[in-house]
């Protein structure tokens, strides 16, 4: 089944679809489609409108294989409304990825990536663009993972929009590790959604999830997070983290966890903090001599900064660091 014979077959997002709890379908203007699909792939299986967008809408199809081994930094930045990007990542290859806004203002933005990481390549994408004021964004991750493989994909999120991103994860072999490092930084009307599903296919996978946000103005973030663990996946480990301090009285954040375990010898973890600024620490600060303004900051650039500390040292977290 093509994308636009699939996408019609779903139709538009609503409340009562689990895939879109939180998101204010409302936004979404209704899209029209090409009388043909170009690309011949399978869709049927596919249940995420914003998944299913960008190829409906014939977005142009960029192929880039990597080689076996090899070293690669790259930027990719769609220059159109829909981008539709395909990575082969060849087996002990250490690829680099940041991903760059496109900055024309259109109704809505879509963009479909299709990583296949082999085995034992080391992969991080990231993006940590400067605030837009782009009204509705869309960015889906199809990442299907082999033996020995590492993903971490890290993000920053700031704009005067909505913005969705959606990952889907399969950790298809043993040894296979994702982990996702997400932060908003969101105020006015603006609001972020993430939905994440992870795979565990295979025994002794690693997936860790942890999402940060710092909501001012009436900002609103989400966050519906799914691990799935199959059968026969032992020793399987699975974290997942969402910290949110709410800076004004009238922003929201809202936290799903879902958990489906099907074999009991795993280790599955998940936990969501909402709260202010830590008085006892700002009147610590103020004690000292600093002023509340400056001490409110370096409160918030702390919790900014813990998000990605841990990551390896590398191009994502030189990035990451440097915008907070």
């Amino acid at each position: 089944m093509d994308a636009i014979t699939r996408i019609k077959q779903l139709g538009m997002p609503r409340r009562n679809n689990e895939l879109w709890t939180f998101f204010p379908v409302a936004k979404i203007p209704a899209p029209e489609f090409p009388d043909a699909c170009t690309c011949s792939d399978d869709f049927s299986a596919e249940n995420d409108f914003a998944a299913l967008l960008p190829v409906a809408q014939n977005a142009r199809t960029m192929v880039q294989n990597i080689a076996d081994g090899s070293e690669e930094m790259a930027m990719l930045k769609c220059n159109n409304d829909f981008g539709h990007t395909v990575l082969n990542i060849g087996k002990n290859a250490k690829v680099s990825i940041e991903i760059l806004d496109n900055k024309v203002m259109h109704p809505i933005c879509a963009e479909r990536f299709d990583v296949n990481v082999g085995e034992g390549a080391d992969v991080e994408i990231f993006f940590a663009n400067p605030a837009n004021d782009l009204p509705l964004t869309f960015r889906h991750f199809r990442i299907t993972q082999a033996a020995g493989s590492n993903v971490r994909f890290s993000a920053i999120e700031r704009g005067n929009g909505i913005t969705r991103v959606s990952i889907d994860a399969f950790l298809n072999a043993a040894g296979a590790s994702f982990d996702a490092r997400t932060l908003n930084i969101l105020g006015g009307e603006s609001s972020s959604h993430h939905r994440l599903h992870i795979y565990h296919n295979a025994p002794e996978t690693t997936s860790t999830q942890l999402s940060r946000n710092l909501l001012d103005g009436n900002a609103t973030a989400s966050y519906d997070g799914s691990v799935i663990v199959n059968a026969d996946c032992t020793k399987a480990f699975s974290s997942q983290l969402v910290n949110t301090i709410l800076l004004s009285e009238n922003s929201s954040v809202s936290v799903k966890p879902v958990l489906k375990i099907y074999h009991d010898d795993v280790e599955c973890t998940h936990g969501n903090t909402v709260g202010e600024l830590d008085a006892e620490q700002m009147f610590y600060l103020v004690s000292r001599g600093i002023p509340e303004k400056a001490a409110r900051k370096m409160l918030m650039n702390a919790f900014a900064f813990d998000t990605f500390a841990p990551l390896p040292e590398g191009p994502a977290k030189k990035r990451l660091l440097q915008e907070i």
